[in-house]
């Protein structure tokens, strides 16, 4: 059997579109994920940032973890914390 040239191409270019989309697609996925982690890495610092207020009240207000600027404040019944435009509360418990 002969194959024509013109099928190989058109074959080709699927093939080709086919491997681009997956690409795409898996690098989209993975910067999500690096995303949704970090959101939970920011939350988790966050809250230690609170733990370690609360046990020892000599520590900054401000806070860098992997250069992140973690601020944190408090009134008489809630703890703040603030970084990246995010801002995680905690309420202090009697």
């Amino acid at each position: 059997m002969k194959s024509k040239s013109g099928f190989i191409l058109v074959e080709s270019l699927i093939t080709l579109t086919i491997s681009v989309m997956i690409v795409l697609t898996l690098s989209y996925c993975v910067s999500e994920q690096f995303k949704i982690i970090d959101n939970w890495e920011m939350r988790s610092s966050a809250h230690k940032i609170m733990e370690l207020h609360l046990r020892n009240s000599n520590l900054p207000a401000d806070i860098t973890i992997d250069n992140k600027k973690y601020k944190f404040s408090q009134t008489k019944s809630l703890m703040k914390v603030e970084v990246n435009g995010k801002t995680f509360y905690a309420q202090k418990s009697p």
